[in-house]
């Protein structure tokens, strides 16, 4: 199968982990034999103009890890204009499909990563160059474009269109299909992909030592950090042997420490700083159980990391805590409830030795490892090439 992907946005450069999910993804998908490429392009506002200074005009093609990948930068310039913009990439999309196609062939299908605006685009070229195409949907937030008169009409029209569509998370495709609201459930979920640095790690070693509760994220508010801080500090400030641990960067991680301290539990937090990514499986290791909890997350890539290195979890009853946690690997709470936050931290510590390491990692790779990734992933493309066959 060829299939080209189309994203809303890109990593830059092998320096850029901005959806760098979406490189793991084509390669799993080359992995797994099929032809894989990418086209991509950065809009760049008109009141913007330094975000261009020092990069390639016009077309940019690299090579990275097998994955073909044509890039162009294009100056986004009717901010107030509905669709404007909008015309403006598909035009620089479609520069880059023929490209494309010239030097590699057809593609068998194309594959939109979010609706606003790779989603719309990919319609147009389909309907343009008769290629069936897909589209995944990575953010909540793109709802809310539906509102919009030009993104409601067109992205509904694309949703219609699409072979198939795809939500990271099974709440995440109901509410899809409630927002869309084009007379059938269209939206179907299908896991994302679990990070390839742990696709064949070992499940961990239970650490010796104080028993620690472990965090990883960009210390944003609605990660909720200061409320595990606080669940932590009303459980555990006068427990001897247990901490918390969190790993993490962000301009908030000051009067994060600052709160550790009020709450009287500054010398039981550690607060780790930012982990590069070859050492964030050590860093998961190094916890007895990974929390997480924000107020929203869609497919939380986080928590089935924590799961593939063997570790229960605590999560908030977001899309992704509840497609992610079950009896034999964790707890739910509330959302923004520290009280019950701070309950389910007492209980999994009191029964810490009920949950299998094995098994936990077990159920992540079944769910989201790269043969189910690619499977599930294969049998749409299959389907969306045979229908425009018929």
């Amino acid at each position: 199968m060829h299939v080209l992907f189309v994203p809303s946005w890109y990593p830059a450069d092998a320096t850029d982990f901005s959806g760098s999910f979406f490189i793991e993804q084509a390669q799993a998908l080359a992995m797994a034999g099929h032809d894989v490429g990418v086209i991509s392009v950065k809009g760049v506002p008109v009141y913007s103009p330094a975000q261009l200074r020092g990069r390639t005009p016009g077309i940019r093609l690299s090579v990275e890890s097998e994955i073909r990948t044509y890039r162009m930068d294009k100056v986004l310039p009717f901010p107030k204009v509905p669709g404007g913009n909008e015309r403006v990439l598909l035009h620089a999309w479609r520069v880059l499909l023929t490209r494309y196609i010239s030097e590699n062939g057809r593609p068998d299908v194309l594959h939109a990563h979010a609706m606003f605006p790779a989603g719309v685009v990919t319609h147009a070229l389909s309907d343009e160059f008769k290629i069936p195409f897909v589209v995944t949907e990575h953010r909540p937030s793109s709802m809310d474009r539906l509102n919009q008169k030009w993104n409601g009409v067109n992205g509904r029209r694309a949703a219609l269109a699409a072979s198939a569509l795809v939500a990271v998370a099974r709440g995440f495709a109901a509410e899809l299909n409630d927002a869309y609201n084009i007379g059938q459930d269209k939206w179907q979920y299908v896991p994302g992909l679990l990070s390839p640095q742990f696709q064949d790690i070992p499940t961990r070693q239970i650490p010796d030592g104080p028993f620690i509760f472990g965090h990883v994220s960009h210390l944003d508010p609605g990660k909720r950090v200061d409320m595990l801080i606080e669940a932590f500090a009303e459980q555990f400030h006068n427990v001897d042997g247990v901490r918390l641990r969190i790993a993490g960067d962000s301009i908030h991680k000051a009067e994060l420490e600052t709160l550790a301290g009020s709450r009287g539990v500054g010398d039981k937090v550690d607060f780790v700083g930012a982990v590069q990514r070859k050492d964030i499986v050590a860093e998961f290791s190094s916890a007895h159980v990974f929390v997480l909890a924000s107020v929203a997350e869609a497919f939380g890539t986080v928590l089935w990391e924590a799961m593939a290195c063997g570790l229960p979890v605590v999560s908030t009853a977001t899309w992704a805590g509840k497609n992610a946690v079950g009896e034999a690997n964790g707890l739910l709470s509330a959302i923004d409830n520290r009280e019950e936050l701070g309950q389910a931290l007492v209980t999994i510590r009191e029964n810490f030795n009920s949950y299998v390491p094995e098994d936990i990692r077990a159920i992540c790779v079944d769910h989201c490892g790269r043969e189910a990734f690619t499977s599930q992933y294969e049998m749409l493309y299959t389907n969306a090439v045979q229908a425009s066959r018929r």
